[in-house]
């Protein structure tokens, strides 16, 4: 007699969870497994895989639970040397779009033109070119450079880097002239400085210039005893050949031995930022690396003392919406801090266009209470723009890269050269005026305009006039669904003289908590509001459910889903939808408004939707009373439906709503 309580006979009565439970404490994880993925309890499935040893498994496994931080962590873990597991796991990141994460695997494994494609897909041109010259690519790699060199980033260290990597580059491939070319243009920027001149004498010695390249010699000698005097010793330590390594891309030539470079991150004007696995407290951070030290002299002194500016600025603030300062060695140039998985605000922008309203009042209120932090003691950001407002893994906003800022007790105005991205920059920064909190509001103002409108306020050509001179557009007029609120807030915000803005930071943030905490159309953010389009998701990842019958075509279920922390409806059909019914799909969830309930998402192989769940009592259309029937009176004709006393409607606590889920039992 077979066992009702074996595995089979609870997976012949649907209950998937018992028999994956029963399957792992019998020892079968590779079935528990496939279980618990029947079910989409991937992250229960997470620790068999590991406990299987298969890593590459238990990544593709937490990519599935939507927990990236910790499918990243996972592939961390992957010996260099199993190739295969790195390959298998790259390959999963990769195929759900992350891109820099898959490309930094690929690299660990030396699949270096995988990683390279993964790298350009991510807009990471520069490590992209460091893998085509690490596969002998050469040409591509310095097409690739010269690529990067043409779009550089405004403030000029990733043009920097690009230029001095193609004249190391086109210096060992025999073209002496035109990476003379690239290394002069590196030389002028802090970053790269000193890297460029020392190649710089091998290059002007090969070309017969020795007087030339005898007097940078001189130079470098003279800021730093410890470099040879002459331009032919600098030049025999010089490798001028196309790098080749194994070491990871782009890594710092040294840091801390506890410290494991995984993977860079980016380019600033003060040096490189590495991700990294402190071995000592077993964490991941982020390594910011400066490309000069204490000893510098001339632009390298100042950007030295901006790095400490910044660890300063930093150390002094302990804010939830403010970058964390782990450690800092001042004597390395090296700054450990938190790592933040989330990317920056320009990279989420780049890749999806403006936020959902309800996205960006929550971005706006965490950037607010880290900036009313930093106001309290005493700083002004000054740089405040989406390449510096970072997010953790939970979505939370954080503002990095103090190397801007300003004690208030050091001064009140700005010395030197610009601070600051244009955009974004206050008019009295540029016009070195006094700078306050009021400069720091000013920014943040440009920064939401953009995250907003997928546009910054002023696009030039004369953007410096615009700042000090012209109203920047209404943001309402530039995307449906913004109200007279945001208009409000971010042309105050942005107002030419500082005492016209907001008094505080506190102030704005109780501004912008009038906005509308749910995006239209849709809940926070799950439906665009603006083209009416439904977000098409890989799959529905229950975090409880509840069955409520079928339908015409399917089974209906409620199902908690933590993406927006509420419940929703998910009706599983039995076959996919055809074209037809999408279109008419799409057509419902743009007509949609407040009195018509929104439809969410859909899978994309067409087999499930995600309805809003309403509270309230489900009634017929003949039921309601005429006010209730008034107040739906315009909404039939642009569903195009007919308002028969069969349809349904739920009452809510705002007024009655048509339903558009398919009534179960029907």
């Amino acid at each position: 007699m077979a066992d009702p309580d074996s595995i089979d006979a609870l997976v012949a009565r649907g209950d998937y969870l018992a028999a994956a439970a029963l399957a792992a404490a019998k020892g079968e994880p590779a079935r528990a497994i496939r279980l618990y993925e029947r079910i989409w309890r991937f992250a229960e499935a997470v620790p068999l895989a590991l406990g299987m040893g298969d890593r590459a498994l238990a990544v593709r496994l937490a990519l599935d639970a939507r927990d990236l931080l910790r499918a990243t962590d996972i592939a961390s873990t992957i010996p260099a040397e199993d190739r295969e597991a790195l390959a298998q796991a790259s390959a999963a990141l990769a195929a759900r779009g992350h891109h820099p994460e898959a490309a930094a695997l690929s690299a660990r494994a030396e699949r270096w033109l995988e990683a390279a494609g993964l790298y350009r897909k991510a807009g990471a041109l520069l490590d992209a070119a460091t893998m085509l010259e690490r596969a002998g690519r050469w040409q591509e790699a310095g097409l690739l450079y010269e690529q990067a060199i043409a779009g550089g980033a405004r403030d000029g260290a990733d043009t920097a880097t690009a230029s001095l990597a193609l004249g190391r580059l086109l210096a060992g491939l025999g073209r002496p002239l035109e990476a003379a070319r690239a290394l002069q243009a590196a030389a002028g920027h802090p970053v790269t400085r000193g890297a460029a001149q020392r190649r710089l004498c091998a290059v002007l010695l090969a070309l017969g210039l020795p007087h030339a390249a005898e007097e940078i010699a001189r130079r470098l000698h003279a800021e730093d005893p410890q470099i040879p005097h002459d331009a032919a010793a600098i030049a025999a330590a010089e490798r001028v050949g196309p790098r080749v390594t194994t070491t990871g891309p782009g890594a710092p030539a040294a840091v801390p031995r506890r410290f494991r470079v995984m993977h860079a991150l980016g380019a600033g004007a003060l040096g490189r930022v590495y991700a990294a696995e402190d071995e000592l407290l077993g964490r991941t951070v982020a390594l910011k690396v400066l490309s000069v030290g204490p000893g510098a002299s001339g632009p390298e002194r100042d950007a030295f003392l901006r790095f400490l500016r910044e660890a300063d600025a930093i150390g002094r603030m302990h804010h939830p919406n403010i970058v964390t300062l782990h450690e800092l060695d001042e004597a390395a140039g090296l700054m450990v801090l938190e790592h933040l998985p989330g990317g920056t605000l320009g990279e989420a922008l780049g890749r999806g266009g403006p936020l959902g309203v309800a996205s960006a009042r929550r971005l706006a209120l965490d950037l607010l209470a880290g900036l009313a932090a930093a106001h309290r003691s005493g700083i002004v950001h000054r740089d405040v723009k989406p390449a510096n407002v970072f997010f953790d893994g939970a979505g939370n906003a954080k503002l990095g890269d103090f190397g801007a800022a300003h004690l208030l007790d050091f001064g009140h105005t700005q010395t030197g050269s610009f601070v600051g991205t244009l955009a974004y920059l206050s008019p009295e920064q540029i016009t070195g005026g006094g700078i306050g909190f009021p400069a720091d509001l000013y920014g943040l103002g440009a920064t939401l305009y953009e995250a907003l409108t997928g546009q910054p306020p002023f696009l030039g050509p004369d953007i410096v006039g615009q700042h000090l001179s012209e109203l920047p557009g209404l943001p309402s007029a530039l995307r449906p669904g913004l109200t007279l609120a945001h208009d409000h807030v971010l042309l105050r915000a942005l107002a030419k003289a500082p005492g016209d803005r907001f008094p505080s930071a506190e102030a704005m943030a109780e501004a912008i908590a009038t906005w509308p905490a749910e995006d239209p159309g849709g809940v926070a953010a799950i439906a665009s509001a603006d083209s009416g389009d439904i977000q098409v998701v890989e799959e529905l990842a229950p975090a409880s459910e509840k069955i409520l019958g079928r339908t015409h075509r399917g089974r209906l279920v409620v199902l908690g889903d933590p993406a927006i922390g509420r419940e929703v409806l998910v009706e599983t059909l039995d076959e996919p939808l055809g074209t037809e019914e999408l279109v008419r799909l799409r057509d419902l969830a743009a007509a949609g408004g407040p009195r018509v309930q929104r439809i969410l998402a859909v899978t994309a192989d067409g087999l499930g939707i995600t309805y809003e769940a309403l509270d309230g009592e489900i009634v017929r259309l003949g039921e309601l009373t005429e006010a209730e029937s008034a107040a739906l009176q315009g909404e039939w004709e642009p569903l195009g439906l007919a308002p028969s006393p069969e349809r349904r409607v739920a009452r809510t606590a705002g007024g009655p709503v048509i339903l558009l889920v398919p009534e179960v039992g029907a």
